[in-house]
This record gives C-alpha cells, sequence and structure tokens, in this order.
C-alpha cells in the first residue's frame, strides 16, 4: 500500500530526463503516455486492481460510497473517445483515473489504518526532499538553477516544483506534530528541514501557499467547523469578508473593483505581473476552442499534444509549444465540455459537504484535508492539475476523495448493509 502512494504522489516529480538540460518541463510524452511513465504505473495499478479483487467485498460497499460525481467524471471523460481527434490518448488518460482510483480504494482496505494516508504522503515529500538536498550539495548543476534566480530543484523538475513539494510537506509535518503522531525529536527537525527547502527553492508561491495552508489547518481543526453550525459558520465568514472588502473598495473608488484589481495585491505579493507572466494571453485562446464544443470537450486529454495536435494555432501564437493552459478549471471546461465541467463543480461540492461531515468525526483529518483542497483549489487558478494525469495534486484531491467517503462511510452504521470495522488510528 505504501509503495502504490508513493510511486503515485512522489514519481511524476522526479526529473527523470534531460538532467542537465535547462528544460524544466516533462515532456509531451507525459501527456500522451510515454513508455517509463507505462512502466511504472502499469504494474503499481495491476497490484492496486488485485487488491480490490482480493478484497472485493469490501471494495464493492466502498465504491457505492464513493463522490458518485467522481464515478461520473471518469465515465464522461472515457465517453469522449467517441468524438476525441486522439482517441488512443483519451483511452489511455481515462485509464490513469481508473488506476488512480482504484489505488485510492485500496487506502481504505480494512487493515488500513485511518492516518495511514498522511504518514505515507509525509515520507513520501520528505524523502524527495532529503534526495533532492543531496543532489544540490553533490551535483550543484543539477540540484540548482541558476537561471532561476539560483532556487533549488534539486531532482526536480523545476523550483516551483520542489517548493510544492516542500510546502506539503511542510503541512504534513504540522499535521503530525499537532496531532502527537510523531516523536518532537523526530517532527521538529524534520519540519525545519522542509521550511529550509521551501525557502531555498525560491518560489514565492509555494512559499505564501505553505502559510495559507497552515493558516487553514489550523483554523479548520477548532471547533469552528465541526459543530451543527459548522457550515452557516464557515459562509458567514466568507460572506462578512467579501462584503467588507466590497464595501471599503465602492466606499473609496465608487465602483465595484475589476478582476484583475481584485488579483493585483495578491499578484504583487508573489511578485508575479498582473496578467500572471502571459498566462491569460493562454486562457483567451484556450476559450476560443471552449466555443467550438461548448457542450461536450474536444475529448479527455486530446489538446495540449504538442506540435500537430489542436493546440497548434497556440503554438504558432506564443511562438512555444505550451503543454496546459496554467488554468485547470478552462483546460477542464475544454476537455470535458460544459457537461464533464458541471460534473466537477459537483464533485467539488460533494466534497466540501464531506469535509464537514468529516469534521463531526475526526477534527484533525478534517483540517488536513481542509488545506489540501483548499490549496489545490487556488493553485488551479495558475496550474492545470485537475483530473490531469498522474500530476501530484489529481491524485491527492483523488485519493483525499475517497478516503474521506470511507471514513464517513465506517462512522454512519445505520446506512451500510454489514458492518465495516473501524481500523484503528
Amino acid at each position: 500500500m505504501s509503495l502504490l502512494i508513493a510511486i503515485c504522489l512522489g514519481f511524476p516529480a522526479l526529473r527523470t530526463i534531460d538532467l542537465f538540460s535547462d528544460n524544466t518541463e516533462a515532456d509531451a510524452s507525459y501527456a500522451e503516455g510515454s513508455i517509463l511513465m507505462q512502466l511504472v504505473f502499469g504494474p503499481a495499478f495491476l497490484l492496486a486492481a488485485w487488491l480490490v479483487w482480493r478484497y472485493s467485498a469490501w471494495a464493492a460497499q466502498i465504491v457505492r460510497r464513493v463522490n458518485p460525481f467522481l464515478l461520473l467524471i471518469v465515465l464522461w471523460a472515457a465517453i469522449t473517445v467517441l468524438w476525441s481527434p486522439y482517441p488512443a490518448v483519451t483511452v489511455k488518460r481515462s485509464i490513469q483515473l481508473v488506476g488512480l482510483m482504484l489505488v485510492g480504494i485500496t487506502l481504505t482496505l480494512p487493515f488500513v489504518q485511518d492516518r495511514h494516508f498522511i504518514r505515507v504522503l509525509c515520507r513520501t515529500l520528505t524523502a524527495l526532499l532529503v534526495a533532492s538536498f543531496i543532489m544540490v550539495l553533490v551535483i550543484p548543476k543539477i540540484g540548482v538553477d541558476p537561471l532561476r534566480e539560483g532556487g533549488w530543484r534539486g531532482i526536480l523538475w523545476h523550483k516551483n516544483t520542489l517548493g510544492g513539494v516542500a510546502c506539503f510537506a511542510v503541512l504534513t509535518w504540522v499535521n503530525r506534530l499537532c496531532n502527537k503522531d510523531t516523536d518532537w525529536r523526530i517532527g521538529i527537525p524534520a519540519l525545519l528541514f522542509t521550511l529550509l527547502m521551501l525557502v531555498m527553492s525560491r518560489s514565492s508561491t509555494a512559499l505564501i501557499s505553505a502559510m495559507t495552508g497552515i493558516a487553514i489547518y489550523l483554523f479548520a481543526r477548532r471547533r469552528y467547523l465541526g459543530g451543527p453550525n459548522a457550515r452557516l459558520m464557515a459562509a458567514l465568514a466568507l460572506t462578512i469578508v467579501g462584503l467588507a472588502f466590497l464595501q471599503i473598495f465602492f466606499t473609496v473608488t465608487g465602483r465595484l473593483p475589476t478582476w484583475s484589481e481584485i488579483i493585483r495585491p495578491l499578484l504583487l505579493l508573489l511578485n508575479k505581473s498582473p496578467d500572471l507572466t502571459g498566462r491569460t494571453d493562454l486562457w483567451e485562446m484556450v476559450l476560443l476552442d471552449v466555443a467550438r464544443h461548448p457542450v461536450q470537450g474536444i475529448g479527455f486529454g486530446a489538446f495540449w499534444l504538442n506540435v500537430g495536435s489542436p493546440s497548434q494555432y497556440i503554438i504558432d501564437a506564443v511562438n512555444w509549444i505550451p503543454l496546459q493552459a496554467h488554468n485547470g478549471y478552462i483546460d477542464l471546461l475544454n476537455e470535458l465540455g460544459g457537461v464533464g465541467f458541471g460534473l466537477f463543480v459537483a464533485f467539488l461540492l460533494w466534497h466540501t459537504v464531506t469535509l464537514f461531515k468529516v469534521g463531526r468525526i475526526d477534527k484533525e483529518q478534517a483540517a488536513i484535508h481542509w488545506a489540501f483542497f483548499i490549496l489545490i483549489l487556488i493553485s488551479n487558478f495558475s496550474e492545470s492539475q485537475f483530473f490531469n494525469g498522474v500530476l501530484f495534486q489529481n491524485c491527492l484531491l483523488i485519493f483525499s476523495s475517497i478516503a474521506l467517503s470511507a471514513l464517513v462511510a465506517r462512522h454512519q452504521p445505520a446506512s451500510r448493509p454489514y458492518p465495516m470495522p473501524v481500523p484503528q488510528t
């Protein structure tokens, strides 16, 4: 089980090609399904399938209780093969989603402890950071990126990749220390090390994300999100903050703020340009393709496929080869259309309700998953990871959804046909 999680969450971040080049992106084969990815994930998915078959009665109960819109998204993604310009790619990407769901189900098997996922996630991310630290010391030509402020990238693709790994590693160590799930003599040095790697990545986005994630976690672990009025309190707090901002802005300027004015302070804090370093241009060009198939989408995984693919007009316009729109919401809308995007919104709402339910059962579990969830939602405004192959945040969201659904099911005895034992934590 631990190996399956480690492979899914850790391997895609590894810089497996062009170690000494200035390339900072996985090549296009990652979208199409490279041989290396198939050799690594094929056996992992087969092992997960065997475990699910071995415990088929249990797995069937879990499947009946997972977020139904997750199942519908996977089904719709597979259906888009009927009109996809690259049906083979759509099939491969759909198989990846099914494989990730199988791995997610193995996290819920009767002998797996509730907190096993967080522990393995923590160890996996920390191992990546340790290996990256060693790479920086031993072969700095690989471990340090001189073209990007000397930020550390270690064995990973980019300094921002290292920053993202460090961000989530910091969160998991904070969770384990607060939950007394580790000896403080191990936890505190580990937390300090992950903070060091976060700072040395020189990723301002990751640094702000870590601070935000910790704040969300510390707030969510308190009673505010676990009581009978949890949803009302959360909605009221967000409404008050939003209305206060609008009132202040309107009082000063006599008008409502534009989108660019809303995000400008955050972008300046992150040292980003107001147009998100040209990303908004990509968004506008992708939306042109959305207009061609607004209902059904172009096909799952069938747009960003290098030269000669449907994204060729964007390549011609920007004079380089982007592999995503740098906006997970727009990419999902383009590939799965209005139908798929509607299912995705329903999936997010269902997941939110599940988090509130978990808050009444295990506040610590709910708190860390709240932090994961909100950071993923925010991150996808500038990076496309929603249901995007085996990318880290996609794996994390799917695993989180299945694990939380199973946790709720185990604590609702009246709703299950026969007993589901609760593993010890």
